[in-house]
């Protein structure tokens, strides 16, 4: 079968979920079916990552974006109706290329991820999936009650656009798909899509290549994830100045993770150390004790604590991180939702090294037993076949 796939940025190197996401599903589904890939990317994207991707893809194409277009578009959005991110990433010329691309092809099914993407598929007479991965609505909401004054008006449009947009691309696609029950919960109770039209497809995780030698031998208290995305940011800031405050002098902190702002960087001290990039992530779980994710917006799965879940860390989150994840609070993960909730069960784990031992060992099993990139791709493989024999 012959699996053409959208994305708005090149799937390697994996250092953001989008493209972790649509990295496993790629080779996972490659095994049996033949790949084409039409990427957008606003960088220039190495030998050696093309070379890894084109070892299991039939085809690969990547349109360069201009990021001062890609600017200029969103502000020209201002004057239409589409979400900000859609006008950020369409081009008409790159459209009417994929469009001649497709049609060449002729593909069985359309896999388009995200909704960003949607623009390049509308039109193309061939059996289509939307993923949206997140609901992108419900996290521009979510970060819009972080913010202020234009900034906040910004995210409040945004979050109105994507969620009528949302709705309406129930049109030109055959199926959508999405994330986690809480992303669509939302889709279906807030944007008005019907259950039937959206399924849940979930990440997964290697186990074996996140498994733990951890030794504990710091006190370090771990947090994870692209330091260059909003949510993220708010969260480092929160541990070491909110959370941190609040713990033994003896504790240290690791902040790690790709393209550190300047903001973040300026967190590092004697203490706190913030890493930029890591080569092996897995270094960083390794030398933690806890892992502790302060995140108050967004939406989807945080992949970040499903690693730290199967290196062997017991996790301290909140509950709108365990709404895409699904864990028991106080067996397999701790949710606290303010300062005061995050120093007393991180407190309680410190010192408490059965209570961390016995939830290492029920994280571990709850990730083994609902988290599997193989039984996911099955699932998204369902779907597919579905699609493939409606059209026939």
């Amino acid at each position: 079968m012959k699996i053409l796939i959208l994305s708005s940025r090149f799937p390697f190197p994996i250092e953001k979920g989008d493209k972790l996401r649509l990295y496993h599903q790629m080779k996972g589904l490659s095994a049996e079916h033949e790949i084409f890939l039409i990427s957008l990317d606003e960088e220039n994207v190495n030998l050696e990552s093309l070379d890894h991707i084109k070892s299991f893809c039939n085809y690969v194409k990547i349109f360069k974006l201009n990021r001062w277009i890609s600017i200029l578009n969103v502000a020209l959005g201002l004057f239409n109706r589409k979400p900000f991110q859609v006008s950020y990433f369409y081009r008409k010329d790159i459209k009417k290329q994929i469009s001649d691309i497709v049609n060449e092809i002729k593909p069985d099914v359309i896999y388009c991820q995200l909704v960003r993407m949607a623009e390049y598929a509308k039109g193309l007479e061939y059996p289509k999936i939307l993923d949206y991965m997140d609901a992108f609505s419900l996290s521009a909401l979510r970060r819009s009650e972080h913010e202020k004054g234009i900034v906040k008006w910004f995210f409040q449009l945004e979050a109105k656009r994507l969620a009528k947009y949302e709705l309406r691309a129930n049109d030109f696609f055959d199926q959508m798909t999405i994330i986690s029950s809480q992303d669509k919960s939302h889709m279906v109770n807030v944007v008005g899509l019907k259950s039937d039209d959206i399924s849940i497809i979930s990440n997964g995780l290697d186990t074996e290549y996140f498994s733990s030698n951890n030794t504990e031998s710091k006190n370090t208290i771990l947090f994870v994830g692209n330091m260059g995305y909003h949510p993220n940011i708010l969260a480092a800031k929160y541990l070491i100045r909110e959370i941190a405050p609040l713990l033994s002098k003896n504790c240290n902190f690791q902040i790690a993770g790709t393209r550190p702002i300047a903001s973040i960087k300026s967190l590092s001290s004697e203490k706190v150390e913030v890493t930029g990039w890591l080569n092996d992530i897995r270094d960083a779980y390794n030398n933690s004790i806890i892992f502790v994710a302060p995140i108050f917006s967004g939406a989807g799965q945080q992949n970040k604590i499903l690693e730290a879940m199967s290196m062997g860390l017991p996790c301290v989150t909140t509950s709108i991180v365990n709404e895409g994840i699904g864990a028991i609070d106080g067996e397999q993960i701790f949710i606290a939702n303010s300062k005061e909730d995050f120093a007393e069960k991180i407190n309680l784990l410190l010192k408490n090294k059965k209570l961390r031992d016995d939830v290492i060992i029920a994280g571990r099993s709850f990730i083994e037993e609902h988290y599997s990139w193989q039984n996911e791709n099955k699932n998204l493989l369902k779907i597919i076949h579905s699609l493939k024999i409606e059209n026939k």
